[in-house]
């Protein structure tokens, strides 16, 4: 997954024609991924060399802080691309929603809010390096229920704005004015549809670990922990996977360099 998330984003850094609004936010779910899957590394590593690590109270806050900031990342990154689409297209009228400066307000308040809001888990960590009861149903609403209606709700009103905004043009229209308002919309509408698929993947991955986590809080099985997470991490690697299916430029550039050495 990380090898993948580099290999994605690397050309799009270096390379200045791949420097687009969507290659932004692809990139940005990248690092996010990336992050992810780093503490996840870190977190098995450390369970397999110093178990004994889990019962002290300092590192398990700390490492409980980095597990919510670092998983958190993923869907906030996935719900930055539809709420940047969402003022980009329905409030396309006002100029700062088509500015430089509202991209990097949207990432940036992202990684700020997935930060802040992170500070819950090592407040709730108790002296026995357990969460108590409602930091369980706080992990699974913040990371799974919000994003999810946030994500539902924001495309829903996408969708329906261009449909209607679709039905309303006019035959008088000037042809250029058509085709351009089809362009916008259709590549609009090809992200969005790729991030609610990546948004459904990661929430078959990361629901059944903290549905798991939440109903049992006691002697949790930590073979099957970790076979949930086994699938949690699989489900971000097929979404970096369906990245590749969707920037064919990226693709064919990397498949060109590719038989080149090859």
């Amino acid at each position: 997954m990380i090898a993948l998330a580099c290999i994605y984003s690397i050309p799009i850094i270096l390379i200045r024609r791949f420097h687009t609004t969507n290659n932004v936010f692809t990139v940005n779910l990248c690092f996010a991924a990336i992050f992810c899957g780093l503490y996840w590394l870190l977190n098995l590593t450390l369970s397999l060399v110093n178990p004994n690590l889990y019962t002290n109270v300092t590192a398990c806050r700390i490492l409980g802080y980095f597990e919510m900031m670092c998983t958190l990342q993923v869907p906030l990154a996935l719900i930055e691309v539809s709420r940047y689409r969402l003022c980009y297209i329905v409030y396309h009228t006002k100029p700062f929603f088509r500015r430089k400066q509202w991209i990097v307000t949207c990432v940036v308040s992202q990684w700020t809010f997935g930060i802040l809001i992170s500070l819950l888990r090592p407040i709730s960590v108790g002296s026995l390096c357990r969460d108590p009861p409602w930091m369980g149903i706080c992990l699974f609403t913040i990371t799974v229920i919000t994003p999810s209606l946030s994500c539902l709700v924001m495309n829903l009103i996408i969708f329906n704005h261009v449909r209607s905004s679709t039905s309303r043009i006019e035959p008088s229209i000037a042809l250029a004015k058509s085709t351009l308002h089809q362009h916008i919309t259709r590549r609009d509408l090809r992200l969005l549809q790729h991030m609610i698929v990546m948004f459904c993947v990661f929430l078959v991955g990361w629901a059944p670990t903290y549905l798991y986590s939440f109903f049992v809080t006691t002697n949790i099985n930590r073979i099957m922990f970790k076979i949930f997470m086994l699938g949690a991490e699989l489900s971000i690697t097929l979404d970096i996977i369906n990245l590749f299916s969707y920037n064919h430029e990226l693709t064919q550039y990397l498949k060109t360099k590719f038989l080149r050495r090859y």
